[in-house]
């Protein structure tokens, strides 16, 4: 498609045609037009199944020893940290092994929306969870399960 402009010029000629540029002309005009890239696909998005993101979901802490009051709590509609609490509106299954969570939260009266990336993973201590966060500089993290909390 052409430029806006050329075709607000087109729109506002006097109906002759235009003259015939030499290919020289032509050739300079190209040279000096940056080249207009076509934006590159979108990626297909595709729903993850519940059996697929159970892994995902439980308590989660740095140390499994130590949970505490620090855990992170994961399900199918939440993602709830100390100090902060998150809607899960949806997990994309990205075809690699990891999933994307499309996520509102609100913090200290601060409502954001973010995408975490997570991929479940079994470490010597036990199973847990690669996280990146997509819209923090691709943070990352790691978690393990923690067993039951009181």
């Amino acid at each position: 498609m052409p430029p806006p402009l050329l075709l607000a010029l087109a729109a506002c000629s006097n109906g002759t045609a235009p003259q015939q540029a030499s290919s020289s002309q032509q050739t300079a005009q190209a040279s000096s037009q940056p080249e207009q890239q076509q934006p590159a696909p979108q990626a297909q998005q595709v729903a993850a199944d519940d059996k697929s993101l159970a892994p995902l979901f439980g308590n989660w802490g740095l140390d499994p020893a130590n949970c505490g009051d620090q855990v992170l709590k994961i399900s199918k509609t939440r993602f709830e940290g100390p100090g902060s609490a998150c809607d899960i509106s949806g997990y994309n299954d990205n075809g690699d092994g990891t999933y994307t969570a499309a996520v509102t939260c609100t913090a200290s009266g601060q409502t954001a929306n973010e995408k975490i990336q997570m991929r479940p993973i079994f470490a010597p201590t036990g199973e847990g969870i690669d996280m990146v966060y997509l819209d923090r500089n691709s943070l990352k993290s790691e978690v393990l399960r923690c067993e039951a909390t009181q």
